[in-house]
C-alpha cells in the first residue's frame, strides 16, 4: 500500500503546502499551519503569500511543469526571516511547495559582509591619512621640516593604529577557529593575574592610576590556555584604565570557587571594575559585537580597535565560561568573567 501524499506531507518536520494548478491550497501540514495560519486551505495561494517572486515561481512551474526555488522575506511575530521555498510538480494538476528556514544563513551572510565593509573602513581612515600627509610632504612641506617631523608622528600613530587593527584581526581569527577545542593546560590564575598586573606598572605610573587585586587564596590552578587567558585579563585592566580615567583605580576581585548558577557547577568568579563614568544601558547587550563602540571618537583616541570585547568573549566561550557586563551612570562598570572548576 503506498502512502498518501497528504501522510507523507504530514510527517515532514518542515513546512509544506499542496496548491492545485487552480491556484488553491489544497493540503498544508502542521507547520505550515504554525506560519500561515489554521485556515490556510481553500484559499488561493496570493492570499497566503503576497510576494511577486513566490507567484512568478508558482506560475512558471505550472507553465512549465519544471521545479523552481525561490526566496521568501517575511516577518513572523516581529522576527525577519527568511526562507527558501522549493516549489515541485505534484502530476498534472497539483504543485508541492516545502520551506526551509534559511535565517540563520542569511544573517552569516549578513555579518561576514558587515565584518569586510567595517574592516574596509577601518584599515581605510589611517591609510588616506597617510596617504594625504605624504602627498603634503611631496608638495606645500617640502622644505618644511618641522612641518614634516610632526606628519611622521602622526603617520607613526596612524601606521601603529593599523597594526593593532590586524593584530586583532589575526587574534580574532585564531581564537574563532580553537573555540571548539577545550584548554586542557593547568595554569595558576592567581600568577597570571599577578603577572599581568606588573606588567601595567609603567602605564598606571604615567596616569596615575592604582591596580588593586583582592583574593581569598594564594594559589588557583585551572585548565587554561596561558596566554590567551593573559590575553582576556590584560583586555579588561586595560579598558579599565582607558575607560575609568586617569587617577582612579582598578580593583580585580577573584572569589573563592563555589557554585555558580549561571555555569550550573562550580566555578569561580573575576571581577573587574572601574570607577568610570558608566556605559548607558542600551549599549551593553551590543559591547562584544566586533567593532561595536559606545563612543566611536573617544574609542579611537585611547587606541581601542572595536575588537576587544570580542576577542575576550570567543576566548571565555572556549573555556565553556561566561561573560557579564554590569554598569552604572557616574559609578563605573564591572565585567565579569566566570570559569568553571570543575574537571
Amino acid at each position: 500500500m503506498e502512502p498518501d501524499i497528504r501522510d507523507v506531507l504530514a510527517a515532514l518536520a518542515i513546512p509544506g503546502i499542496v496548491i492545485g494548478f487552480d491556484e488553491f491550497v489544497h493540503f498544508a501540514n502542521d507547520a505550515a499551519k504554525a506560519i500561515f495560519g489554521d485556515v490556510i486551505e481553500d484559499r488561493h495561494y496570493i492570499t497566503v503569500m503576497r510576494d511577486p517572486e513566490i507567484s512568478d515561481a508558482i506560475e512558471t512551474v505550472i507553465n512549465n511543469l519544471s521545479s523552481k526555488t525561490a526566496r521568501w522575506a517575511t516577518t513572523l511575530g516581529n522576527v525577519d526571516v527568511v526562507f527558501d521555498v522549493h516549489i515541485a510538480p505534484l502530476g498534472s494538476q497539483f504543485l508541492l511547495a516545502t520551506f526551509a528556514d534559511s535565517t540563520q544563513v542569511e544573517r552569516s551572510k549578513q555579518l561576514r559582509r558587515d565584518f569586510v565593509s567595517n574592516v574596509s573602513h577601518e584599515l581605510k581612515t589611517p591609510l588616506t591619512s597617510i596617504i594625504g600627509f605624504l602627498e603634503t610632504m611631496r608638495t606645500s612641506a617640502k622644505s618644511d621640516y618641522k612641518a614634516q617631523e610632526r606628519f611622521l608622528s602622526i603617520m607613526g600613530e596612524e601606521a601603529n593604529r593599523m597594526n593593532r587593527l590586524v593584530n586583532d584581526l589575526m587574534s580574532l581569527n585564531r581564537v574563532e577557529s580553537e573555540e571548539r577545542s577545550k584548554p586542557t593546560t593547568k595554569i595558576d590564575l592567581i600568577k597570571l593575574i599577578n603577572d599581568t598586573i606588573e606588567s601595567f606598572d609603567p602605564a598606571c605610573k604615567k596616569s596615575k592610576n592604582s591596580l588593586a587585586f583582592e583574593k581569598g587564596i594564594k594559589s588557583l590552578i585551572i585548565n587554561a590556555d596561558r596566554d590567551q587567558m593573559q590575553q582576556v585579563i590584560s583586555n579588561l585592566i586595560e579598558n579599565a584604565l582607558k575607560y575609568g580615567g586617569p587617577g582612579k583605580e582598578v580593583k580585580l576581585i577573584l572569589s573563592i570557587p563555589s557554585y555558580q548558577p549561571l555555569l550550573r557547577k562550580n566555578g569561580l568568579l573575576l571581577n573587574v571594575m572601574d570607577q568610570g563614568p558608566g556605559i548607558p544601558e542600551q549599549h551593553i547587550p551590543r559591547l562584544t559585537e566586533r567593532f561595536y563602540r559606545v563612543d566611536d571618537h573617544r574609542s579611537r583616541q585611547v587606541g581601542g580597535t572595536g575588537l576587544g570585547l570580542s576577542i575576550v568573549k570567543h576566548i571565555i566561550h572556549r573555556h565553556r565560561g561566561r561573560l557579564r557586563i554590569k554598569s552604572e551612570i557616574g559609578k563605573g562598570t564591572v565585567v565579569s568573567v566566570l570559569l568553571p572548576t570543575d574537571e
